[in-house]
């Protein structure tokens, strides 16, 4: 991918499928444009009426099935398909052959994260078949770690998926079923093998679940009047924080701001599934080790160049997190009683940023210009003019770069003299990391091993380079890094 362009990126041949089955025409995803009025508080997927959750009943048996997909360095990926029944299924009577399923390639031309991108859901290409993995009853349209059952009406048919996260989605969010073979409820009745075909695409939408996503709420904006200044932006409420008593607590705050490729024409939907630099740090296991909040702006044009100039928004987002930092932010949902009329209270002793490209530009800046804000930053392929750059030597940086970045890491290299000279400990070793030791996620523990050694130099700035990684790369692959992320969310101010 070292030669291919942010701006000018065109996939080759279109996708050939292996499965002919009916298409019901493209569909794209709802956004809160479609719903005048509704607009702010949508999930990113399209839980609509047609959507996972309760609805009314219709005949017995198949009521809908719902897309459940992840958010990954390569962009949001199918990963099985929640088959939703009237009643609750046996899990005895179901087999890995009960179901057939597919999944619609995205448009010809989609790569996620590219500016102006074709709609991945206006696709022509022909569903082509899914393995299913396992097979199991749940009472969520989601899928389970553990691939066991519990009671629920739910049916999940779970795919096998490549643990290189890294890979660039090739999937729409539109699947389609049949039902093989007969299954049982629990109460005993038989709902017979049909070759009926599903499909998740409705008329507002394809239902579609999205796991860390889903719990988001869109399309907030800060503003102030005293400038008529605005910023759109998303924001994640910790699990604590909507049960009884949660603005009681106070919670560290995120601040990740993405790329260039989610500006323009880009929504607050695509900020959290075209790449996982926000949404990776709101799913459930990483909540669970660093309950936070985490907020990502969406902007409507590029907010930093490579000229080292920048727009308003940068400033803007600045005074976004001081917004949050006032303990004043009571815009929860009104619709939901576990937001409704709750103040938001941030802990400012943590507070962190963390940023991809231009993301990470914008990142670097505001650090630099308000360093009593941030406790510590997370820069994944971003560089500055190194002059402005003085104020983070004695700040808390982790800068991953690639060897094969010809703007982040020499501009980085050209910081280590001004951070030096300002007092700034740097530590720069000279020998590059493999990204081999990224993938599996589950199995970082020589990765770990080694980026906590550097770490623990207590370096101001501690700064590392993958060997043969590219720009595009580094968005794909860093921010798995469960070790960078765990030192971002461990630091502290005095």
């Amino acid at each position: 991918m070292a030669e291919v362009s942010r701006r000018n990126f065109v996939t080759g041949a279109a996708l050939a499928g292996t499965v002919s089955v009916m298409t019901t025409g493209a569909s794209r995803t709802a956004s809160a444009t479609d719903h005048p009025g509704g607009g702010g508080f949508m999930a990113a997927s399209s839980n609509m009426e047609d959507g996972p959750g309760p609805h009314e009943k219709k005949q017995p048996g198949i009521q809908r099935i719902c897309a459940v997909c992840e958010v990954t360095g390569g962009g949001e990926k199918v990963y099985g398909i929640a088959v939703e029944y009237d009643v609750n299924i046996d899990s005895t009577s179901l087999h890995s052959d009960t179901y057939t399923a597919a999944v619609f390639p995205a448009a010809k031309g989609f790569f996620a994260g590219m500016p102006q991108e074709p709609n991945k859901n206006d696709t022509t290409a022909i569903a082509q078949q899914r393995s299913v993995m396992a097979v199991y009853t749940s009472d969520q349209p989601g899928l389970r770690p553990d691939r066991k059952s519990v009671p629920g009406r739910y049916v999940i048919a779970e795919f096998a998926h490549d643990p290189d996260l890294s890979l660039p989605t090739t999937d729409s969010d539109k699947v389609t079923l049949l039902q093989n073979k007969s299954v049982r409820t629990t109460s005993g009745a038989i709902y017979a093998a049909s070759r009926k075909l599903w499909t998740n695409a409705g008329h507002r939408g394809n239902n579609v679940t999205i796991r860390g996503v889903d719990d988001w709420e869109q399309s907030h904006w800060w503003w102030d009047d005293t400038r008529s200044a605005w910023l759109e932006y998303s924001i994640y409420l910790p699990k604590s924080f909507l049960e009884k008593g949660g603005e009681n607590r106070s919670y560290p705050l995120v601040l990740a701001v993405t790329h260039s490729g989610t500006s323009y024409d880009g929504t607050c939907a695509q900020t959290l599934t075209e790449q996982c630099i926000a949404s990776i740090w709101s799913l459930p296991e990483e909540q669970a080790r660093h309950e936070c909040v985490v907020i990502t702006p969406r902007y409507e044009r590029t907010t930093m160049n490579d000229y080292w100039e920048h727009t308003f928004d940068v400033e803007n987002t600045g005074r976004l997190v001081e917004s949050l930092l006032s303990n004043t932010w009571n815009y929860g949902n009104p619709n939901r009683a576990d937001r409704a009329d709750k103040v938001l209270k941030i802990d400012p002793k943590r507070v962190y940023c963390t940023g991809w490209s231009m993301g990470a530009m914008t990142s670097l800046w505001l650090m630099a210009k308000h360093p009593q804000t941030f406790t510590a930053g997370l820069i994944i392929a971003g560089q500055q003019r190194p002059a402005d750059m003085a104020p983070l030597a004695h700040q808390k940086v982790l800068i991953i770069t690639g060897t094969e970045d010809d703007k982040a890491t020499p501009w980085n290299e050209n910081c280590i003299p001004v951070w030096e000279q300002a007092g700034g400990k740097v530590v720069r070793p000279k020998e590059t990391l493999d990204p081999a030791l990224i993938f599996p996620i589950d199995q970082q523990e020589k990765l770990t091993a080694q980026i906590n050694g550097y770490l623990e130099e207590k370096g101001n700035i501690t700064f590392l380079t993958f060997q043969g990684v590219d720009h595009m790369g580094s968005a794909r692959k860093f921010f798995h890094i469960k070790a960078a992320r765990d030192w971002l969310l461990s630091q502290t101010k005095a």
